[in-house]
């Protein structure tokens, strides 16, 4: 956001005074899409390839915004494979079609901040420039304000009011939503019913901060007391001083409150109360003490986890810092404890009770599983360092030993697994499993090589003692006593897909699924136009379960995921552009090598600086046949566990035999490729009657022949649907005199858009 004034500013510096002459204007991005906005700007030079034709447009747009002529220069790195992909393809940048934005709209929690950011607008609460205006900090417990309390509670009919503005603001996208299975009128209401407490919940982690560096100004000013020597007095008023520049920043003292993480709606974007794309949700925040200065820094949590991991090392304004503590909660580390069993053969977790695996039934053992205690990632506190030895820095690039698992969520949550087969003509390829709205648990083990046991950790006072500490005897008896070993943890709730090699090649099977991995990452990134960071690829599991593990990590997700599984030709069209990043073309033929220098793999395909610890594991050649038949290959989703043409077959069985459009409409599903119904024939409660088609959770298909027609069945067949609508579910009715194909193209967010 641009400052008051800061454009004028801006200005000034570009602009020619009478008399002089200038070079034309240059600009480097990406900061040519935060409001620069110079008139007689005539010249922009990036410094690499923007992610997409869009940001490539809001770049260049900025030379020749008064009809003048305007000169771009982008530079194309040659170590940079985004780059050099759009280098050989300049038209799909310079020219190319600029995509409306990619959002998954059946998300949750997303959804849930807008229905928020509504509530809010009705309660017409002022927030003011700092979050004292709604918190009392004279209380320990800094609860709300007493006004604040009355105004968030909304009676029945300005809570109604509500719920219809939500209804109307969903109405163009209701259709996809009821699809997702936890939609409902009723959920927008519990979410509105429970807005009150969600509010007062969302300053939890404000409450934290700053009940911790009240803490701590109590205890400098207890040490400044009693303190004798002059050291002492001095680094009890450097504790001291520390202690208020933090409670300055939480209480929008002295800061630019757009710019402060703790403005309070940007803070609630952050904490996911309110919708907030730009800002990381949930964030680990560092305290970095400076002087008399300080300031907080928040990461992405399942960045945190590595980047603010005990003694590692941030470099930040010029210094270098080390992750020394974590700033403990006032109820202590204890209550950030939890017990959770790891499976190792399909990478799930789950409660510390299960015998067997709830994902891929497998019975837990000692050498299968895990049961660890895990330490979810506090906040943290860095102190600067002068000098890093160099055994410090061999163990910092060794780098941490980061395991990723996930759980699928509950049934009772209404999202459903999806799986689908990938078959080229008969032949599976691949074994699909999305999962929307799944845990991710990201556990920290540790410094690789020390065995993955975790950090030695002071639940009193959060601190981590370093190898030299705990070697020296630095550490005091009492200290050493309350040191427990714990491994790190961050969780989130992300759109994943799970990817398996149904027939894996006889070769080098590591370096085929290595390969696989990061050709299927960039392959998405370019078909679906998403940057670098919008999708995470691991690899999970071992054995017969091994799979790659695909994660949306956007704000809201991306929805690509969901596309692969339910789109019949996404994934070839995934795999084709895979294939012209690792040089090969696609042809009548035969696969064509257009680069054989590039041996394995290289920095214009596969190689970049975050996979250099697999590079020997990446091979192109590894997958050209695996990629050529994806290309050519078809998705198919699978229903009860059976195939899709075991589905087919069994629908065929239950579906009125006397009726001739029900066996029309099951045929064109097929041989469109379109998404087959759930089941056939089926009977409901209430209000009772039988559907001939349904599509979980709630839509009934009714194929409508001659005798609907008769104004006795016509009158009865709207009464009844209408008792559907009236208890949730979707009707569809279709009809015998309209053209069958037509009426399907009509809900594609039913059917799929077939063939």
């Amino acid at each position: 956001m641009v400052q008051p004034g800061e454009r004028e500013r801006r200005e000034r510096r570009f602009r020619n005074e009478p008399g002089e002459r200038r070079l034309p204007y240059l600009i480097c991005s990406p900061t040519l899409e935060l409001g620069v906005d110079i008139a007689d700007l005539d010249l922009v030079h990036l410094r690499n390839v923007p992610p997409t034709p869009a940001n490539y447009a809001q770049r260049s747009g900025r030379a020749g915004r008064q009809g003048q002529p305007g000169l771009i220069l982008s530079y194309c790195g040659a170590f940079n494979s985004h780059d050099q992909y759009y280098f050989r393809r300049r038209a799909e940048m310079v020219a190319g079609r600029v995509r409306p934005p990619r959002l998954d709209l059946a998300n949750e929690s997303l959804l849930r901040a807008h229905i928020h950011a509504v509530w809010l607008a009705q309660v017409r609460l002022p927030l003011g420039n700092s979050i004292e205006t709604v918190i009392d900090s004279a209380w320990p417990e800094l609860p709300l304000r007493e006004e604040v309390v009355a105004s968030i509670q909304l009676g029945e009919a300005a809570r109604q009011e509500v719920a219809e503005r939500v209804e109307a603001l969903l109405a163009a996208d209701r259709e996809v939503l009821e699809r997702s299975g936890w939609f409902s009128r009723r959920w927008i209401q519990q979410v509105i019913e429970e807005a009150p407490r969600a509010f007062d919940r969302a300053f939890d982690r404000w409450r934290e901060l700053y009940r911790a560096a009240t803490q701590q100004l109590e205890a400098a000013n207890q040490q400044l007391q009693t303190a004798r020597r002059r050291e002492d007095q001095q680094e009890a008023r450097r504790r001291q001083q520390e202690a208020l520049r933090q409670r300055n920043l939480l209480l929008q003292i002295d800061t630019q409150r757009e710019e402060s993480d703790f403005y309070p709606y940007r803070y609630l974007a952050s904490e996911g109360f309110l919708p907030g794309y730009n800002f990381p949700a949930l964030p680990v925040r560092a305290w970095v003490p400076r002087g008399s200065e300080g300031e907080f820094i928040a990461r992405p949590r399942f960045l945190a986890i590595r980047e603010f991991a005990p003694h590692n090392f941030l470099y930040h304004e010029g210094c270098q810092w080390e992750s020394v503590a974590f700033q403990a909660p006032p109820g202590g580390l204890e209550e950030r404890k939890s017990s959770h069993k790891l499976c190792f053969s399909c990478g799930a977790f789950g409660d510390p009770s299960l015998d067997c695996c709830p994902v891929c039934g497998t019975r837990f053992d000692g050498q299968n599983s895990l049961l660890t205690q895990l330490l979810e990632m506090p906040n943290v506190r860095m102190r600067r360092r002068d000098r890093i030895t160099a055994d410090e820095e061999e163990r910092r690039r060794q780098g941490y030993e980061l395991q990723t698992f996930f759980q699928f969520a509950p049934e009772s949550s209404g999202y459903r697994v999806q799986e689908a087969d990938v078959l080229r003509g008969e032949t599976p390829l691949l074994q699909l499993r999305y999962a929307p709205a799944a845990t991710l648990l990201r556990i920290n083990s540790g410094w690789r090589g020390s065995g993955g046991r975790g950090f030695l950790v002071n639940f009193d006072n959060g601190e981590v003692p370093s190898r030299a500490q705990l070697g020296g005897n630095r550490a005091s008896s009492s200290s050493q006593m309350s040191l427990q070993p714990i491994r790190l943890a961050v969780r989130a709730t992300q759109n994943l897909l799970l990817v398996r090699l149904v027939q894996p090649s006889l070769g080098n099977l590591q370096a085929l699924e290595t390969t696989l991995r990061y050709a299927l990452k960039r392959g998405i990134e370019e078909t679906f136009e998403l940057e670098e960071t919008e999708l995470a690829a691991e690899s999970i599991g071992q054995g017969s379960h091994r799979a790659i593990l695909l994660y949306e990590t956007a704000e809201g997700g991306a929805g690509v995921l969901r596309r692969l599984v339910e789109e019949p030709h996404a994934l070839a069209e995934v795999a084709q552009v895979a294939l012209e990043i690792c040089h090969f073309q696609l042809s009548e033929e035969g696969i064509q090598d257009l680069w054989p220098k590039c041996r394995a793999a290289c920095y214009e395909c596969l190689l970049s600086y975050a996979n250099q610890r697999e590079a020997l594991q990446l091979d192109r050649h590894q997958i050209r046949d695996l990629l050529g038949a994806l290309a050519n290959s078809r998705t198919e989703l699978r229903s009860l566990g059976r195939s899709r043409q075991e589905h087919l077959e069994w629908l065929r069985q239950l579906i009125d035999p006397r009726s001739e459009l029900e066996r029309r409409f099951l045929e064109l599903l097929a041989e469109g490729s379109y998404r087959l119904p759930d089941e056939a024939q089926k009977a409901l409660a209430e209000p009772r009657c039988v559907a001939d088609f349904f599509y979980d959770p709630n839509i009934c298909i009714f194929c409508d022949g001659a005798v609907h027609d008769d104004p006795a069945q016509a009158a009865q067949d709207r009464q009844l649907r209408s008792q559907l609508l009236g208890h949730g579910y979707r009707v569809i009715a279709l009809r015998y005199d309209q053209d069958l194909r037509e009426q399907l193209a009509r809900y594609p967010e039913v059917f799929g858009k077939g063939n």
